[in-house]
């Protein structure tokens, strides 16, 4: 028996953004794989570095590469080009398991391929003897402190933040750690999106007692654009970026009972290409600092609320998408790191907060997003024929209506806490079928965006 197998290929300078499975065959036998990949010209895969090569890494066992199926064992992007599959323990994001004799296969993706193309070396050592490196060890609640936040200022509301990432994708933290960081952030609950990932958090993270409440997820995460699914344990086809194939995936997710939210519409988000995809339930309208154009991904949002087909109207939502969560970001400078909780998404509900009412009151409408837990706070509905605006920690700031491609009303907020009521015809007014709010600072940033009240 080989102790190691040694797979090549290379990649075009045409080839950019495709994929290849590299099948290879193991014996009976074996308890662990350690697999190493090399290639030349290696950049990050920062959209804005060019001229190299980068090159993202998942494997499939002898269970096949089938869409949705049980054979992706991890997908690691470009972080990684050491991974070790043991049958008791594996190197994050790949899963544990026995080590099945048959067919496996490496799923390699040119993501960036330089003008001196991309040749790829894969060695697979079979039953090598690397012992287990551990995690750290999951903290004690009651030696953590929890951040001292205004308290919610209507009943049935919740702060959390539902797009991060752990080391099971490309953060650097453990899924327990970041429960720690959500409890210490304040966050009554909190969403894991690790990308591609072949397993779900929910069973990597504390919970009761206190603990916030995990709401799985995952980033589907194409070379089209990314999109996160929440509330199911499945992974989702990414390899097809093709309207049909992504159409796909986002009806799997669908049909699996899964939230579905477009991610960061906006350049260097990376921004999504394919418009004729449908099917989603929200659209991430703010995703980490204000600064870092949210202004074009709440424009995109805008226009799927102004467009005439109901399919399109999408629940607007926040997340930070925080991937290195011991180094966090300045609000002063929205090129640093993204910071759990900057924004915050707001929801409401009468019932236990479970993900089921989570996710339930996302779909609803029943949400806001602020600039971080501390606020401010923007509840807004329809009370008979007025709209009612309360706005608590934003003293000095403008509140403003937006309809359809226009402002409907604007006020100053001269209070920390202030109501304030339009007659329904006021802001219908001439077409608009819908109005929502926003909270802007006197230099023209946003601090908190609501959903629409629909005429």
């Amino acid at each position: 028996m080989p102790e190691a197998l040694t797979l090549r290929t290379r990649f075009e300078p045409g080839e950019a953004e495709t994929f290849r499975h590299i099948p290879f065959e193991i014996p009976e036998g074996i308890h662990q794989l350690h697999i190493s990949v090399t290639y030349n010209d290696r950049i990050g895969s920062d959209p804005m570095i060019v001229g190299g090569n980068t090159l993202d890494i998942g494997v499939f066992d002898n269970n096949g590469t089938n869409s949705n199926g049980t054979g992706l064992r991890g997908w690691s992007g470009s972080v990684r080009t050491e991974i070790t599959i043991d049958e008791d323990w594996a190197t994050p994001p790949y899963r544990a398991g026995a080590i099945g004799a048959g067919t496996w296969h490496m799923l390699l993706g040119a993501y960036k391929v330089g003008p001196q193309g991309l040749d790829a070396e894969v060695t697979v050592s079979l039953n090598s003897s690397i012992s287990d490196p551990g995690k750290p060890p999951v903290a004690n609640l009651a030696d953590l402190k929890r951040a001292a936040l205004p308290p919610a200022a209507e009943p049935g509301w919740y702060r959390g933040d539902l797009h991060m990432h752990t080391v099971y994708s490309d953060g650097d933290s453990y899924p327990h750690e970041v429960a720690a960081f959500a409890y210490q952030t304040g966050l009554d609950f909190y969403g894991i999106t690790d990308h591609n990932r072949a397993q779900s958090p929910r069973r990597l993270v504390p919970t009761g007692d206190g603990w916030p409440v995990l709401v799985g997820g995952v980033e589907v995460t194409t070379y089209a654009g990314h999109f996160n699914v929440w509330g199911t344990d499945d992974w989702y086809d990414f390899r097809d970026t093709s309207i049909e194939g992504l159409q796909r995936a986002i009806d799997a997710a669908t049909e699996a009972g899964g939230l579905v939210s477009l991610n960061h519409p906006k350049p260097f988000g990376p921004p999504w290409e394919r418009p004729e995809v449908t099917g989603f339930h929200a659209i991430e309208a703010w995703n980490g600092w204000w600064g870092r154009l949210n202004n074009m991904s709440t424009m995109v949002w805008a226009d799927a609320l102004n467009d005439d087909t109901p399919e399109r109207w999408h629940v607007g939502i926040g997340g930070s998408d925080t991937h290195k969560h011991r180094e966090p970001g300045m609000a002063a400078n929205p090129l640093s790191q993204a910071t759990m909780g900057y924004p915050t998404l707001w929801i409401q509900t009468d019932e236990e907060l479970t993900e089921r009412s989570i996710l339930d009151a996302i779909r609803a409408g029943r949400c806001f997003t602020s600039e971080s837990p501390a606020g401010p706070q923007l509840y807004v509905r329809r009370e008979g024929e007025e709209i009612v605006a309360h706005v608590v920690g934003a003293r000095g700031d403008a509140l403003l209506a937006i309809g359809e491609h226009t402002c409907l009303a604007a006020t100053t907020i001269s209070e920390r806490d202030m109501t304030f009521r339009w007659p329904v015809e006021e802001l219908r007014a001439p077409r608009a079928r819908f109005v929502r709010f926003e909270i802007h600072t006197a230099t023209s940033g946003i601090r908190a965006l609501s959903n629409p009240i629909w005429f």
